[in-house]
């Protein structure tokens, strides 16, 4: 079945051609949504539901970028087709295939993203991905123009001006726009034309360096490190300070309850933390030590101090369950 709509994308799929389904647990990722296996060989799709990315030709940019160097570097990780582009996929449920459906949860790309290291797959690394877009006028012309103006902005900075690289994008740009000829009604106008090079041409001017040296994250590990060892170091440590602050919410929250004389099950801590379910059950030794907790040895909310109490009560009623995207979109 296709599982993205032609214009938003809110599942990102991942093309196994090998028998290890469980690759994302070896490589410290978070876990699909679906696991669906084809019964004879093993090869699967992974299926991750993220908060949907417009794809239209009203989509601005830089979301549409920032996707595809997570999925391109979550694919590498994984050891996917990075050939495979959709749109159709192994239908979860179908009884053709075996379909292991994990947990219910909508990822942020952010949340993604610190599981890998984004600089390994720059997005112009290899080329444009005109399948991947070839449903819209605006984003096939945002691809191609991007890559032009890659490859010739350096000499222009050196031997032009800002208004010559401008020149350049433009002529290349209304050259392209012969959409009509691809099976589109019509070509964009000459005002979209003229926005995709103005916006393609301030950015690559201003932070295109021609390098992969982005998103090395806040641990200034050795470059020498091999690339695999950098990657499983910061998944690790992603990994330990994402468990640290869930503990501490659940802890707090299984304070509160107790202070209310609410039992402690996994769906009111759930409830009270914002939380899955399933994320709970993972941390049931927690619930298992508050349980087993005299209810005289809970100190009383009356008597924890003013300021403290408060910072724990807007905490647990307010922090999210998973960190945003930090992307300015």
């Amino acid at each position: 079945m296709q599982v993205n709509r032609p214009d938003m994308v809110s599942w990102l799929v991942f093309d196994l051609d090998h028998s290890n389904s469980l690759i994302w647990e070896d490589e410290l990722l978070p876990a699909p949504n679906f696991v669906v296996s084809n019964r004879k060989n093993g090869h699967s799709h992974l299926f991750y539901a993220i908060v949907p990315v417009c794809t239209s030709e009203n989509a601005r940019s830089k979301p549409i970028q920032y996707m595809k160097a997570v999925y391109e570097a979550m694919a590498a990780r994984l050891n996917a087709d990075p050939a495979y582009s959709g749109p159709v996929a192994k239908t979860p449920g179908h009884p053709w295939w075996s379909t292991w459906e994990i947990h219910g949860t909508e990822y942020e790309l952010g949340e993604l993203a610190d599981y890998v290291d984004l600089a390994i797959t720059p997005p112009w690394s290899t080329g444009p991905d005109l399948d991947a877009v070839s449903h819209s006028r605006h984003c096939l012309l945002f691809e191609e123009l991007r890559f032009y103006a890659y490859s010739v902005v350096n000499r222009e900075k050196e031997q032009g001006t800002f208004q010559s690289f401008m020149r350049l994008l433009e002529a290349y740009a209304y050259n392209k726009n012969n959409y009509r000829q691809r099976g589109f009604s019509m070509n964009l106008t000459a005002a979209q034309v003229k926005a995709t090079v103005k916006s393609v041409a301030r950015w690559t001017w201003d932070r295109y360096t021609g390098n992969s040296q982005c998103h090395r994250g806040v641990m200034n590990l050795d470059k020498n490190l091999p690339l695999k060892e950098r990657q499983r170091l910061a998944a690790e440590r992603t990994h330990q300070t994402r468990q640290k602050a869930t503990e501490f919410k659940i802890r707090a929250a299984c304070r509160l309850l107790q202070e209310k004389g609410v039992k402690l099950t996994q769906v009111a801590v759930a409830s009270a933390t914002g939380l899955t379910r399933q994320t709970i059950a993972q941390y049931q030794h927690i619930l298992g030590e508050a349980n087993t907790q005299a209810p005289s040895n809970v100190t009383p909310w009356s008597r924890v101090p003013g300021n403290q109490a408060m910072l724990i009560m807007l905490y647990i009623r307010y922090q999210p369950p998973r960190r945003g995207s930090g992307v300015d979109f």
